[in-house]
C-alpha cells in the first residue's frame, strides 16, 4: 500500500496523502448524506409526519384551514356574513382584511351594498332608523378595510358610493323630500369621516361638492334673483342638509362643515345661504318673501321660523376662531335684508332666539353705527314679542339700560327714547285701524297695550324705585 507524507521540497510544502486517508474522507462525506434513521420498505410513516407537518402549517397560518380554500369559495362563504360580521373579520388579522377587501369589490357584495328595498324607495317611517343604520355599519366596514390607503384612494371609495346613492343619478327617486338615499349616504360618510383630521375632512369636503359641480351651482343661485329657480334651491338645501349637517353627533361637528360650507362666499351671500339652510319652506320651495310680508301667530309657529336659523347662528358664533363678532352681526344684518327688509317684528324674534349675548352686542352695533330709528324699531318689537310669548319685559328693560351706556351724549339718549315712544304710538295706531277687520288684528292690537302697559309699570317702578321701597 502506498503512503504520500509531507515532503520539503527547495523551501517549499508537497502535499501527500495515503489511500487510507483519501477512503477515511470519502466515507464521511458519504455519510452526512444519509438520513440519520434506517430506511424502511413502507413510506406509510413518512406520509403521516407530512400530514402533521401540513396540518400543523395551516393551523399556524394567517386565514387557518380557510387557507386552502379555492378564492371563488371563499367569497361565496363570505357572501352569508352581515356587514357587522365582515366588519368585525377585517380587524382579526392582515390577511382576512386584504381578503374582505377583495371582496367588497366582487359583484357578490353588491347586497350587502343596497339593502332591499332600495333607499329612493319610500322606506317606512317606524323603519327607516334602522334601515340607515346598515348605512352606518357599511361606513364602518368601508374604514376598517381601507385604514392603510391613502387619502385619494379612501375618497374614490366614498365617491364610488355617492354615485350609488345620489337622487340625480336614478330614475328611482319618486320624491325627494322623502327619499331617505342622501341621509343614508350622510350617515355612511360620517362613519368613515370619523376620527379624520381637519385637513383630511376639508380635503373630503371639498371632492364631494366638486363631484357634484355644488360649486358652480351655488355660484349661480347666490348670484341670481332669490327664488329664480325654487326646485335647485330645495335641492342644494336637501344636499347639504342630509349628507353632511344633519348627521353630526356634537355642535363642534356642525360648526366645522357650517364653516366649510359658508365661508368660501362672502358675507351676503353666506346671509343668503344660511336662508336657503335653515329658512322656513313651505311645499319644497323656500319662503323667501314670508318674513317680509307676515309675522308668526303663536310660539309653535315662531319655532317652525326662527328656530333653527338662530341655533346655527349660536353655533357660528361659537366657532371664534373662524367666526368674529363682526362676522356674526353682519351676517344677522344681512339676513334681515333678505330679499327685502323683514318686518321688525321678525327680527326681534330671531333676536330673541339667539340669546342675550348676539341680541346685545347686536344692537349695542346699531347704536354705535348711529342707527337710532332701525333700534327704536326693534326695541318696541321686542316689547310686544315678549308680551306674546310671555316673557317679563324685565329683559327689555336691561337690554336698553346697556345700550344707552354706551351711547356718548345725553342727546343720543334722549332721541332713543323718544324714539321708542313713538314707534309705540304708530303700531297701536296701525293695529287698531286694522283690528276690525280682522281677529288677528285685533289680538296683535292686544297684546301690543298689553306690552306698552307692563313696560310702563317697569319703567316707572325702576324710576322711583327709592321712593317706593322706602
Amino acid at each position: 500500500m502506498r503512503r504520500h507524507q509531507f515532503l520539503f521540497v527547495q523551501g517549499k510544502v508537497k502535499s501527500t496523502y495515503t489511500d487510507t486517508d483519501k477512503h477515511r474522507r470519502t466515507m464521511i462525506t458519504i455519510k452526512s448524506f444519509l438520513r440519520c434513521k434506517k430506511l424502511r420498505r413502507s413510506n406509510r410513516l413518512e406520509k403521516i409526519e407530512k400530514e402533521e407537518i401540513r396540518e400543523k402549517v395551516i393551523q399556524d397560518g394567517p386565514l387557518g384551514y380557510f387557507d386552502i380554500l379555492p378564492i371563488e369559495l371563499k367569497y361565496h362563504i363570505l357572501g352569508y356574513f352581515s356587514v357587522k360580521d365582515l366588519s368585525i373579520l377585517t380587524i382579526t388579522s392582515k390577511m382576512m382584511r386584504n381578503l374582505v377587501e377583495g371582496y367588497r369589490g366582487t359583484s357578490h357584495f353588491s347586497r350587502h351594498l343596497l339593502p332591499q328595498p332600495l333607499p329612493h324607495k319610500s322606506v317606512p317611517v317606524d323603519k327607516q332608523a334602522d334601515y340607515i343604520r346598515n348605512f352606518e355599519k357599511l361606513g364602518l366596514l368601508l374604514k376598517r378595510s381601507t385604514c392603510l390607503y391613502a387619502t385619494k384612494d379612501r375618497l374614490k371609495f366614498i365617491i364610488d358610493f355617492l354615485n350609488k346613492m345620489s337622487c340625480s343619478y336614478t330614475k328611482d327617486c319618486e320624491d325627494i323630500s322623502k327619499c331617505i338615499a342622501l341621509t343614508c349616504f350622510g350617515k355612511f360618510l360620517h362613519t368613515v369621516l370619523a376620527g379624520w383630521d381637519e385637513a383630511e375632512c376639508i380635503r373630503a369636503f371639498d371632492c364631494i361638492c366638486f363631484h357634484v359641480n355644488m360649486q358652480r351651482t351655488l355660484t349661480s343661485i347666490l348670484t341670481g334673483k332669490p327664488g329664480a329657480n325654487l326646485k335647485v334651491e330645495y335641492d342644494i338645501r336637501i344636499f347639504f342638509r342630509r349628507v353632511f349637517l344633519n348627521q353630526c353627533e356634537s355642535v363642534q361637528d356642525r360648526g366645522f362643515w357650517l364653516t366649510r360650507i359658508l365661508k368660501p362666499f362672502p358675507l351676503v351671500h353666506q346671509a343668503r345661504l344660511l336662508f336657503i339652510l335653515y329658512g322656513p319652506v313651505v311645499e319644497e320651495e323656500i319662503s323667501w318673501y314670508e318674513m317680509c310680508d307676515t309675522s308668526p301667530t303663536g310660539s309653535e309657529q315662531t319655532s317652525y321660523y326662527f328656530k333653527d336659523l338662530a341655533n346655527t347662528i349660536q353655533i357660528l358664533h361659537c366657532k371664534t376662531q373662524e367666526w368674529s363678532e363682526d362676522d356674526i352681526i353682519s351676517v344677522m344684518d344681512e339676513l334681515s335684508c333678505i330679499p327685502e327688509e323683514w318686518l321688525p317684528e321678525n327680527y326681534a324674534n330671531l333676536m330673541l332666539l339667539c340669546g342675550d349675548t348676539i341680541t346685545t352686542k347686536t344692537l349695542i352695533s346699531k347704536a354705535i353705527n348711529g342707527r337710532v330709528l332701525e333700534l327704536s324699531s326693534i326695541i318696541a318689537s321686542l316689547c310686544g314679542v315678549c308680551s306674546k310669548n310671555g316673557f317679563s319685559q324685565d329683559y327689555v328693560i336691561s337690554l336698553t339700560q346697556k345700550i344707552l351706556e354706551i351711547m356718548d351724549s345725553a342727546k343720543e339718549r334722549v332721541h332713543l327714547i323718544t324714539s321708542i315712544t313713538e314707534n309705540f304710538k304708530e303700531l297701536l295706531i296701525d293695529l287698531h285701524d286694522f283690528s276690525s277687520q280682522d281677529d288677528r288684528q285685533h289680538e296683535e292690537f292686544l297684546y301690543m297695550v298689553s306690552a306698552v302697559t307692563q313696560l310702563t309699570k317697569k319703567a316707572l317702578h325702576f324710576a322711583f324705585k327709592d321712593m317706593l321701597s322706602s
